[in-house]
């Protein structure tokens, strides 16, 4: 086959896909007009009734950072003691990676021979 067969091949195969995908759009737009064109959908909402007791716990989450170092930060007390004032049942410190030297405890200085010689030891 030659370069203007293979160029007609290609035009009428996106031809048909391009009739395809317009077929099923003007099926879809007819769609969403029948739909645009029925009642609305009324929700009515009884704030007198009651169905059951919600049982949800507090929780928190303290990301590390500088403000909450006892070495570097000056309120720290304050900060920590009104986390306490929040009764969360759960609380979760995360140390994460914008803060390495508050998340990884360093035991002996690096070597530069390993690098991560001692993990699981």
């Amino acid at each position: 086959m030659n370069i203007k067969g293979y160029v007609l091949t290609l035009l009428l195969c996106c031809l048909t896909l391009d009739l395809v995908h317009l077929i099923q759009t003007s099926e879809t737009n007819k769609l969403q007009d029948h739909q645009v064109h029925v009642d609305p959908i009324l929700i009515q909402v009884l704030w007198t009734t009651h169905d059951y007791d919600l049982h949800t716990i507090p929780t928190l989450q303290v990301v590390a950072n500088p403000l909450l170092a006892r070495q570097f930060s000056p309120i720290y007390k304050q900060i920590f003691a009104s986390l306490k004032q929040l009764n969360a049942e759960y609380a979760r410190y995360a140390v994460w990676f914008p803060y390495p030297k508050l998340a990884v405890a360093e035991l002996d200085p690096p070597s530069g021979l390993f690098q991560c010689g001692n993990v699981g030891e």
